[in-house]
């Protein structure tokens, strides 16, 4: 008897303790603590807008091929294979600014029939590009058709760290955006409606930028000088740190520039992050509080808290 009232007073304690519990339970997980830096919000593009777009791209290529381009246009796809194949082949300063020139002249005869050739024209220079970049992938041979259509894309894609061997970083979605971007920047076609790619299109080259970030050209060489000098645990963390911060230097820039090109994009969230991975303590205390204000019960607020207090603390300390 007595072991049975003994057992139903532990039993009756623990019940007892159970709420106890539960709150301590729900008050460690929603107090704000300090934390390390998460992960970066990433761009979601909508996956049925980008099937419209690359549809739409290969309708375009198609018609290029079945109806033939205007004279000035076809002209104009010459002048630039030329120049790529140049830069490619590291020709000199005079071949190239010859080699440009004869782009602009080519351009401004056919800028008549841009709003539907041009278009065109970039739709089949696009499908033969990823053709020759899938060729690239399978062989590691960069081939002259490669080079005609997209001059130094490799030498870049390894200068940004974006290519080992004959492996490619970005994704074919993601190559399709870079290259309509850099045949529009080469030709100062930027805002045109008709070639500007679309929101998603965006989205999609904006989530592997803020993923695949590196230092910049400006930066590189403070990154290497730091790496070379490092002769002890110290100066390889000091090191370490450098690197660290150009990094997210350069993924600071993209976050603003994606913020004005999609207000939907979480940028005050992600500034903070960047910034607090940056050890600009300070920067990250105020892109958090400015997310928070706007967003006080959001999905991102308690991380946005917890983080915000490690700013607020780290800076202090500094």
């Amino acid at each position: 008897m007595n072991l049975l009232r003994r057992e139903g007073r532990r039993d009756a304690v623990w019940l007892a303790l159970t709420p106890l519990a539960v709150a301590l339970v729900f008050g460690l997980l929603l107090t704000p603590r300090r934390s390390p830096p998460g992960s970066m919000p990433l761009p979601i593009a909508n996956a049925r807008e980008i099937a419209r777009v690359i549809r739409a791209d290969h309708e375009l290529a198609e018609r290029a091929r079945s109806e033939p381009l205007a004279g000035a246009v076809r002209a104009l796809g010459s002048a630039i294979r030329q120049f790529h194949g140049l830069e490619a082949l590291g020709a000199d300063a005079r071949a190239l600014t010859d080699a440009r020139r004869a782009v602009d002249l080519a351009l401004i005869d056919a800028l008549p029939n841009g709003n539907s050739d041009l278009p065109r024209l970039r739709a089949i220079q696009l499908e033969g590009f990823l053709d020759a970049v899938r060729h690239f992938v399978e062989t590691g041979e960069e081939s002259s058709e490669l080079q005609a259509l997209a001059g130094g894309f490799v030498r870049s894609m390894r200068s940004e760290g974006w290519c080992e061997g004959h492996t490619l970083a970005p994704t074919v979605p993601v190559l399709r955006v870079m290259f309509k971007q850099m045949w529009n920047a080469f030709l100062a076609l930027e805002g045109n409606p008709g070639l500007e790619p679309t929101l998603d299109e965006q989205r999609v080259l904006y989530a592997f930028y803020l993923s695949h970030p590196h230092p910049s050209k400006a930066s590189r060489a403070a990154v290497l000088s730091a790496r070379r000098g490092a002769r002890d645990a110290k100066a390889c963390r000091a090191a370490a740190d450098v690197e660290r911060a150009a990094i997210e230097s350069w993924r600071l820039e993209r976050i603003k520039r994606f913020a004005s090109i999609d207000p939907a994009y979480p940028a005050d969230y992600a500034r903070g992050v960047a910034s607090l991975r940056r050890g600009d303590y300070g920067a990250a205390a105020n892109a958090f509080r400015a997310w928070l204000s706007g967003h006080a019960d959001g999905p991102l607020a308690l991380r946005a808290l917890n983080y915000l207090r490690s700013a607020v603390d780290a800076n202090r300390v500094d």
